[in-house]
């Protein structure tokens, strides 16, 4: 009877820091984000002055990632963003030559390392890679009176993902912010939910 109090205390202890219970082995971790300045971006408007972004979603992200131990995991990131613009004659910017329709997706492997931990905070850094696949329908010529001819095409390639440093706030939910470079973009924010074990099983 007298280790009853002791059981209990122990439950209750562990019952309360279940919701606090910072990134440990054999946790599962799902993400939602979004990001801007990505590295398919950052030469927009540069091509000869005459390509301009009229509009761009950003790149929206859902990951998941699986905690190897205590501060290492393993993910699996997908993500997409759309585009548009136009290209203007060279000698006559007031011309528009074309525009252009264009939709990334992105595919990734990513590994995460958590090198601090506090109460309701931890600081982490990333790596990723993997496949982009590219469309881009264009639309040349057009004018007032004809829509012009559309193209459509193709493409694919390997984009990466490097981010030296991102903060998550929160117990089992939580809101995180991150920069880096890369195709989840320079800035990268959004909120993330824990499953897995309480805390007093962490190992």
């Amino acid at each position: 009877m007298k280790t009853l109090p002791i059981i209990i205390l122990f439950t209750a202890v562990s019952i309360t820091g279940y919701g606090q219970c910072p990134s440990n082995k054999g946790q599962l971790e799902i993400a939602a984000s979004y990001g801007s300045v990505t590295s398919d971006q950052v030469n927009i408007g540069t091509v000869e002055n005459t390509k301009t972004l009229t509009y761009n979603s950003g790149i929206a992200f859902v990951t998941a990632r699986y905690f190897l131990y205590s501060c290492l995991a393993v993910g699996f990131a997908g993500g997409s963003t759309n585009e548009r613009g136009q290209y203007a004659d060279a000698f006559n910017p007031k011309i528009i030559t074309s525009t252009f329709k264009q939709g990334v997706t992105t595919i990734a492997l990513e590994v995460y390392y958590v090198y601090t931990f506090r109460k309701y905070v931890e600081v982490y850094t990333f790596i990723g890679a993997g496949p982009a696949f590219t469309t881009v329908i264009t639309v040349t010529n057009p004018t007032l009176y004809t829509p012009g001819n559309t193209i459509t095409t193709s493409s694919d390639g390997l984009k990466a993902q490097y981010t030296p440093i991102g903060v998550r706030v929160g117990g089992r939910l939580g809101g995180f912010a991150e920069l880096g470079f890369g195709y989840k973009g320079l800035i990268n924010a959004g909120i993330s939910y824990k499953f897995g074990r309480p805390c007093w099983w962490k190992l």
